[in-house]
């Protein structure tokens, strides 16, 4: 691996204003390059260190995904089994708990058909979403199963199914369960999104970059983003607050098996069918648990998610066939983060 060429590769997108943040990759149990560009706080001029803690948004996807599957291995749920046998007043009886997890449970399009019915002077989440669907003013989309729409709303509803199997609250299950046997000492999993609430000195501020000023400004002081204040009780889908060190030691216990089972693995990596037997279309790529699937040509099967809230951007790329992890964690909104590609830049490498 040419270190040289991607830290330029890294500036060139920092020079853009694209980037600041940590990118870290390790082979094995060995961390191949590690590099901080910019500061966690701008305007205390504050330095990243590997202990540097980001809201990781829809990153969070795998370990809701993973608690799901924990819990399936102790026998208190069933990926099969329906939503509603958990939470009795969820309307839609023919969807099951996998639906929810691979995307394909057809729920209606919450920023299309709910966000104008939510009470933008309050703090919005889990429970008023849930009482919105329970009206019957929202109806399915498609029969579950039988087409892929990525939705958030129902990572939400994954985490009151893992509240209910398990009889701890989500905060509490991912500690015990996933976070405190992984070491990961400095992840947590908050009941809201809104920086201001989880009011962690350890958290790098967010940014987005003003172009018209030249400047970056704190992402939840724009009118544009006043959201992140009335969608901020949400959890399941966003809500996980990581470090690349914490991220980089669960891509270890995954590897070793002993928190997720190699068979809970494989099906969470395994990509979704549709009832008509064809693979789910997941935006070019396919989509398992909580992670996006696609092959290189270089690495073999790769596993990603990434994740964007006001502020912050963040990706993980596992390669199992090759041992490879690439972990990304930024304080920065990223206009078109796909192009931000390190597993590209490596494959060139090649």
């Amino acid at each position: 691996m040419d270190s040289t060429q991607l830290s330029q590769y890294l500036n060139t997108y920092h020079d853009k204003h694209q980037f600041d943040g940590i990118t870290l990759v390790a082979y094995k149990d060995s961390i191949l390059y590690s590099k901080t560009i910019g500061y966690a706080n701008n305007e205390l001029k504050t330095p990243f260190n590997l202990a540097t803690k980001f809201q990781i948004a829809s990153l969070s996807k795998q370990f809701t995904a993973f608690g799901i599957l924990i819990l399936e291995q102790e026998n208190k749920l069933n990926t099969e089994d329906y939503v509603y046998q958990y939470l009795p007043k969820f309307p839609f009886k023919e969807i099951k708990i996998k639906h929810l997890m691979n995307h394909t449970s057809g729920l209606t399009n919450f920023v299309g058909a709910m966000w104008k019915d939510l009470d933008t002077t309050i703090v919005n989440g889990n429970k008023e979403m849930l009482l919105m669907l329970e009206s019957n003013k929202y109806p399915l989309q498609w029969s579950p199963g039988s087409r892929w729409e990525y939705s958030d709303i129902g990572y939400c509803t994954l985490a009151n199914v893992i509240e209910k199997a398990s009889g701890m609250n989500f905060k509490e299950f991912m500690e015990e369960r996933i976070f405190k046997p992984a070491g990961m000492t400095n992840t947590s999993a908050e009941f809201s999104t809104d920086y201001r609430t989880i009011n962690d000195p350890d958290m790098a501020m967010g940014y987005v970059y003003d172009a018209t000023n030249n400047t970056k400004k704190i992402a939840y002081e724009l009118p544009e983003h006043s959201f992140i204040y009335w969608l901020g009780g949400f959890y399941g889908d966003g809500s996980v607050v990581s470090t690349v060190e914490d991220l980089l030691k669960w891509d270890k216990t995954l590897y070793e098996g002993t928190i997720v089972h190699p068979s809970s693995l494989k099906k969470a990596m395994t990509p979704t069918k549709l009832n008509d037997g064809n693979l789910a279309d997941a935006w070019g790529t396919r989509y398992g648990f909580g992670w996006f699937l696609y092959n290189s040509e270089n690495f073999g099967s790769v596993q990603t998610h990434s994740g964007g809230h006001p502020g912050y951007s963040s990706r993980m790329i596992r390669c199992p066939d090759t041992e490879l992890t690439i972990i990304l964690l930024s304080n920065l909104s990223i206009p078109d983060f796909w192009n931000l590609n390190i597993l590209k830049e490596l494959e060139k490498q090649q």
